[in-house]
């Protein structure tokens, strides 16, 4: 029933955000809103580390790519809720702070997760569907004037969230394929919702429930990430570079379709740069909040550009994971070299890449000189991001040097060190020469689709 009639013309009160009846429900306080804000941040936070941790390790390429798209949302989410926490008259903020000791036990036992299933399971199906409940929960019950910002934010949260644990579903049905696995991820599910219920879920109000217990894997400790990247079994003799993919584009006496598919195939192969810098993002601590915002972008553009490169060999007729894709360059810098070492040598490399006449303007020329449409949009966008990572490199690095000079110098010395350990890899592969197998496929692929577009 209506507590008055109100003549608004024909049109939509409230700018149609909602009626007059729901606007007069009392909400959360701001005391209340910030809380419940610090707990999703908290967890946002937990998530891009967790992601960060374990992307080398994961062996599925889908897998890989996932944690590198859903980390850097993450970071976003984390970044949007201190912003709007920052409006809310909250000083000092607090938000690196652990907001609830239960929570953090919840995430760390999450961390421990010791194969993709228990990842997927942890991070998807019961941090993802936490999140999930508690937006919809908050949605619910905010009064979305006078919290508009904080509902406007939630709702956007709320599509990304399940839209991730959408892809989470997916890939555990695919990778729960017998009744062991089942089992397996049925158990692990009740053991992080024992610790998830203790902790009172996020709005800290769930009663616990006396059926799950479980006995801690953490000891309360930072977990200690595995760095070696990892690839599953359809990847076959990642220590192989024989073929020069860094050159042949460069080489006007190769063909247009060896140029394109060279720059495609050095795409492809930049997987190796998310899996060196998970371990940035994780080992890396102290920085403020939009260091790892930034990395976490920079880490999800790799991840793409990789992705671009599968797109890239789709649209020749090749399996992407057909013939090798090296892996060295993440292994040697994730095992024996530092975590600033590894962002050293990423930011001396982007610097590399910018001039006009032998960086990334010049790969965007070759590509469209070649004609191969997917070779010339992939260039396109490569370019305009390692231009925006350059500038992220020097916008962390060099003021931590002093000088531009001198984080040349140190980074020379990275580049340097990593050079004298590479070379170790060569030794784990025959070298058995595969690129003109690749290119001759290519152009068979090429010929038969022609064939089909003149029948057709």
């Amino acid at each position: 029933m209506s507590r008055v009639v109100i003549d608004n013309k024909g049109i939509p009160p409230l700018a149609g955000i909602c009626t007059y009846e729901e606007a007069c429900k009392p909400g959360f306080t701001v005391d209340r809103s910030v809380e419940l804000l610090k707990r999703f941040n908290y967890i946002s936070k937990g998530l891009n580390q967790m992601l960060s941790a374990h992307l080398a390790r994961a062996p599925e390429w889908e897998v890989k790519c996932a944690f590198g798209y859903h980390l850097w949302l993450d970071a976003e989410h984390s970044a949007a809720i201190r912003k709007r926490v920052s409006e809310m008259r909250e000083p000092p903020l607090g938000l690196d702070q652990v907001p609830d000791d239960k929570l953090r036990v919840w995430l760390d036992e999450a961390i421990r997760g010791d194969d993709t299933i228990e990842l997927l399971v942890g991070f998807y199906r019961v941090i993802r569907g936490e999140i999930i409940r508690a937006l919809n929960r908050y949605l619910d019950e905010v009064n979305r004037i006078a919290e508009h910002p904080t509902y406007r934010l939630m709702r956007g949260m709320l599509q990304d969230q399940e839209e991730m644990l959408a892809w989470g579903e997916q890939a555990l049905a695919a990778l729960v394929d017998s009744p062991e696995k089942r089992q397996h991820a049925e158990q692990w599910e009740r053991h992080l919702l024992a610790f998830l219920h203790a902790a009172g879920g996020i709005f800290r109000d769930d009663t616990p429930d006396p059926s799950y217990t479980a006995t801690p894997r953490s000891d309360g400790q930072k977990y200690e990430m595995d760095p070696a990247p990892r690839r599953d079994e359809r990847f076959i003799d990642p220590y192989n570079t024989s073929a020069q993919i860094d050159s042949y584009f460069w080489d006007e006496n190769c063909s247009p379709e060896e140029r394109a598919y060279s720059l495609v195939y050095k795409r492809l192969r930049e997987m190796d740069v998310p899996e060196w810098m998970g371990p940035i993002l994780y080992k890396i601590e102290g920085k403020p909040w939009e260091y790892y915002v930034d990395l976490s972008r920079q880490l999800w553009d790799e991840t793409r550009h990789a992705m671009l490169g599968e797109i890239g060999l789709y649209y020749g007729g090749v399996p992407y994971y057909k013939y090798p894709i090296p892996m060295g360059a993440s292994m040697i810098l994730n095992t024996e070299l530092s975590p600033t070492e590894a962002h050293l040598i990423l930011w001396r490399i982007e610097q590399s890449l910018m001039p006009k006449q032998t960086g990334k303007q010049k790969e965007w020329e070759i590509a469209k000189d070649t004609g191969n449409p997917i070779s010339l949009l992939i260039q396109d966008y490569d370019w305009a991001d390692e231009v925006l990572h350059a500038q992220i490199g020097r916008k962390w690095l060099v003021p931590d040097y002093g000088s531009l000079a001198a984080t040349t110098e140190i980074a020379d010395q990275a580049m340097k060190a990593w050079g004298q350990a590479a070379g170790k890899t060569a030794a784990w592969s025959e070298q058995t020469e595969w690129w003109p197998q690749l290119i001759e496929e290519l152009r068979e692929n090429a010929k038969k689709l022609a064939a089909a577009s003149t029948d057709a």
